[in-house]
């Protein structure tokens, strides 16, 4: 193939990052600092990182294949799974097999580490261009929109990058007997686990905050608008008494909207349709290495994102 011949692709090391960076302003034409490329990559707290394939052309950087490394347990084993969720190329350098050559690269770096399979929440793009690197389809999540009718100071706050101004109000330290609860639905099922490193290795590149009202605990992030990138309550009574809470809280810091994207099958989806009805999100697509993994045996959340 023609790649072969043109570019050099290898799996990425932390002197590449300024590449990455550099790459995404060509392609995007937005600002990503070198540290938030390098703390998203750094999963060294699950023991496994960089998982992801660069393509050079004369020593420049021309395309990116990004994914990370997770882990997901339930009651009786814990195994790795890979989140892809990045792939850009220069638009000169299109069409020249790069993706998929790239995939496929990260593809064995993923099996070498055990990963048992590698997902995505897909966009149109990606579950086109998956199509052809044979990944199959698993279930859409689904999203609940919870508006709350007070002035945009939390959008007026975001474009000013001034999202920190909502730690005064929210707890960024989330408490053992928190992490115990968020962790305490569908324990059958194979799920990311809420640990102090996770939770550490999340606010490395983004700031999240831990709220607790009615027996109920919410992990979020205030980016113009709350996400919830998971909950629990006690009963969908508890939640509603929360979520009025909530709203009254928002209402004053002129955040506009909660949103909650969860798994169709889960406890949070059954409990968030008493109070709003949810609308089709994410297409979950993914491509396994080990056929005894069956993905019904999965639950995803908001949380799993890269960019959660």
């Amino acid at each position: 193939m023609l790649y072969k011949e043109i570019y050099r692709l290898k799996r990425v090391d932390n002197n590449d990052f300024p590449a990455i960076k550099e790459l995404f302003w060509k392609v995007f034409k937005k600002k990503v600092t070198l540290n938030y490329l390098q703390n998203k990559y750094n999963t060294s707290y699950v023991g496994v990182n960089y998982i992801c394939s660069i393509a050079y052309c004369d020593e420049i950087p021309v395309a990116f294949y990004g994914a990370v490394p997770q882990k997901f347990k339930n009651t009786d084993r814990e195994i790795y799974v890979a989140h892809a969720c990045d792939s850009y190329t220069l638009p000169n350098h299109q069409r020249k097999g790069l993706h998929n050559a790239l995939a496929t690269f990260a593809y064995e770096i993923m099996k070498e580490n055990d990963m048992k399979y590698v997902y995505a929440f897909h966009s149109e793009n990606t579950h086109r261009s998956t199509k052809k690197l044979g990944w199959k389809e698993h279930e859409r999540l689904q999203r609940f929109h919870i508006k709350v009718n007070t002035l945009p100071i939390g959008k007026v706050l975001n474009k000013l990058r001034r999202n920190h101004f909502y730690d005064v109000f929210f707890k960024q330290k989330v408490s053992l007997e928190a992490i115990e609860k968020l962790n305490a639905e569908h324990k059958e099922k194979y799920q990311i686990q809420f640990t102090n490193d996770f939770i550490d290795y999340k606010n490395s590149f983004k700031s999240h905050h831990c709220v607790e009202l009615e027996g109920c605990v919410f992990w979020l992030k205030i980016q113009a608008i709350a996400h919830v990138g998971k909950f629990y309550a006690p009963s969908a009574e508890a939640l509603q008494k929360a979520i009025k809470k909530l709203k009254r809280k928002a209402f004053f810091l002129g955040i506009t909207e909660f949103l909650f994207q969860v798994d169709a099958d889960s406890t949070m989806a059954k409990q968030l349709q008493t109070i709003t009805q949810p609308k089709e999100s994410w297409l979950v697509g993914y491509l396994d290495f080990d056929p005894e993994i069956d993905l019904k045996d999965f639950i995803f959340t908001y949380s799993d994102l890269d960019t959660f």
